[in-house]
């Protein structure tokens, strides 16, 4: 069950990220995962650290305001628990548009 969850999760995050037109990557790990503002794959610290943060924070703020509490970093992994049933997952899927246009809105980086 859990697994499904965070392939739902997972799925619902890339295609809002990919109809906004984001770049991102999503890595995963079980039922762990981490959503970067990058073209290409995280592999280290340089790499995570080279993504469009400001992106993330807009991302996250939108989520918030839309009910959902995401990590506060960039850096940090989404965890998909036993609490991630139907509802909490539409929930996600509800706030996600408003969070991925505001991830667009942000200028891209230098």
């Amino acid at each position: 069950r859990l697994s499904v969850a965070a392939e739902r999760t997972i799925a619902l995050v890339a295609d809002a990220l990919q109809s906004a037109d984001v770049q991102h990557r999503i890595q995963r790990a079980g039922t762990l995962f981490s959503v970067f503002f990058a073209s290409g794959p995280v592999r280290n610290y340089d790499e995570a650290r080279a993504q469009h943060t400001e992106r993330y924070r807009a991302f996250f703020h939108a989520m918030l305001d839309g009910g959902v509490h995401l990590p506060p970093s960039p850096y940090e992994a989404w965890f998909v628990t036993a609490a991630h049933d139907d509802r909490a997952i539409e929930r996600i899927a509800q706030a996600l548009p408003a969070a991925a246009r505001a991830a667009a809105e942000v200028p891209a980086a230098d």
